[in-house]
């Protein structure tokens, strides 16, 4: 199973977040680079982990919209 949907900073600190299967390692790729006070906004695709869910990280204090677009089954 796989998800799709945008994710939005609002008001943040300057940073990076990523996002990623559940039940798995952080990878060390950002998904969305960000500067103090950007509203920035990225579409992601993102694998559920075995126990059905997904993380996400942000390297600093930010706000964030996640909208869920749909999702992929088997």
């Amino acid at each position: 199973l796989a998800i799709a949907g945008n994710v939005t900073t609002v008001n943040p600190l300057a940073g990076w977040l990523t996002l990623w299967p559940g039940n798995t390692s952080r990878p060390l790729v950002a998904a969305l680079n960000f500067s103090n006070n950007q509203i920035a906004n990225r579409h992601f695709m993102v694998g559920l982990g075995t126990n059905g869910a997904f993380n996400l990280f942000a390297s600093a204090t930010t706000d964030l919209v996640i909208d869920l677009s749909g999702y992929f089954a088997p």
